[in-house]
């Protein structure tokens, strides 16, 4: 039999309730010891209870307040009067920066000693067995609001960093997809003004490719623009561009490419780094060389992809002003590859960039 456990997080509001609950038992535990006892230090303790039910909207507050009546009742004989004061320690971890809150414990800690053992003076001896223990009491009281504390602003920090990697990788996905579509949208736009009346054959043919290429970097950037508006990442997207999609990105690269893809079976999240650095190379080679290029997708040794895109044009992409070179670099280092780019001996410009990855038959 299937069962599905749904495990709903208690709302603010339900742990206030809860709080006032602890706060009047702690206060009715006392009172009937008090009573019974026709004890009145007994009904001080009492009080150091209430502040219990404030502690989560004014810690420090309600610990001075539970601090001040718990150490009257131990001046009166009340040794365990220091539990609520325990309780409070928690939502002073908890919830104050740590400096405050570090504050908060010293000056419990020592109210509580020094009331202690100013009950049984000059006997104080008789006093440290209690006074051992509420120590300890009150200091993993306050440790345990602390880890809390340090736990929640971990996962907040991780969040953060998983929101700004994802931006990070969208906003050079975007910016690989601009790069490549208007360079060639603008490359064929001369080419169908050049020729427009001598051929128009290729005038033509040169707008379908910018009415192609535009469709397609529509189509990317929509899917980019809707997980940067989504909160849940649960709508249709249109799927990452895969090695599989390399022949019609040489084909409408702009310039004659010579492709030849030896890799397969690469993990998607490499395949798409491996299609973003061929697309943004191609982009510099369509802008700065003009010429034909050769690129190799193979893999030289197991779990090693290696991209290399060289062309025979005398103009060389440089490094500055763009965020082309700067962004392949930045999916090599994602999965702890290496890129090098730079001139040709025997000229052109030549980018070469390492891939590590994970085999799928590696245990």
């Amino acid at each position: 039999m299937n069962e599905t456990l749904l495990v709903h997080r208690l709302r603010h509001g339900h742990w206030v309730a809860l709080d006032v609950m602890v706060a009047l038992l702690l206060a009715v535990a006392f009172a009937a010891a008090a009573q019974l006892r026709n004890d009145l230090p007994q009904a001080v303790a009492a009080l150091a209870a209430l502040p219990v039910a404030t502690r989560r909207g004014w810690p420090l507050p309600s610990l001075a307040v539970s601090l001040a009546a718990a150490a009257t009742a131990l001046l009166l004989g009340v040794e365990s009067a220091y539990l609520p004061v325990a309780v409070v320690l928690y939502s002073v971890g908890a919830q104050e920066p740590r400096r405050r809150a570090v504050t908060g414990l010293a000056a419990a800690l020592a109210c509580v000693v020094a009331a202690l053992l100013a009950a049984v003076w000059p006997f104080w001896t008789q006093a440290l067995g209690s006074a051992g223990f509420g120590l300890a009491l009150m200091g993993l009281s306050w440790t345990a609001g602390l880890a809390v504390r340090e736990q929640h602003l971990h996962a907040a920090r991780t969040a953060e960093r998983a929101v700004l990697e994802e931006r990070l990788r969208i906003a050079r996905d975007l910016h690989d997809v601009v790069a490549h579509s208007m360079s060639l949208i603008t490359m064929k736009a001369g080419v169908a003004g050049l020729v427009a009346e001598t051929r128009p054959q290729e005038a033509r043919e040169a707008l379908r490719i910018i009415e192609t290429t535009g469709r397609e970097a529509l189509l990317e950037m929509r899917a980019m623009l809707g997980l940067l508006r989504s909160h849940t990442g649960a709508h249709d997207t249109a799927p990452a561009p895969r090695l599989q999609d390399l022949p019609a990105l040489a084909t409408h690269a702009g310039v004659e490419v010579d492709l030849r893809v030896d890799a397969v079976d690469l993990p998607e999240g490499v395949g798409l780094a491996v299609y973003r650095i061929v697309q943004e190379a191609l982009t510099n080679v369509a802008k700065h060389a003009g010429t034909g290029c050769r690129v190799r997708v193979t893999v030289p040794e197991t779990g090693v992809v290696e991209v290399e895109v060289a062309d025979g044009g005398r103009a060389a992409p440089r490094d500055g002003g763009g965020y082309g070179l700067a962004g392949m670099r930045e999916r090599c280092l994602a999965y702890g590859g290496q890129l090098t780019a730079g001139p040709r001996p025997e000229g052109g410009f030549r980018v070469l960039a390492r891939l590590p990855y994970a085999c799928k038959d590696t245990p």
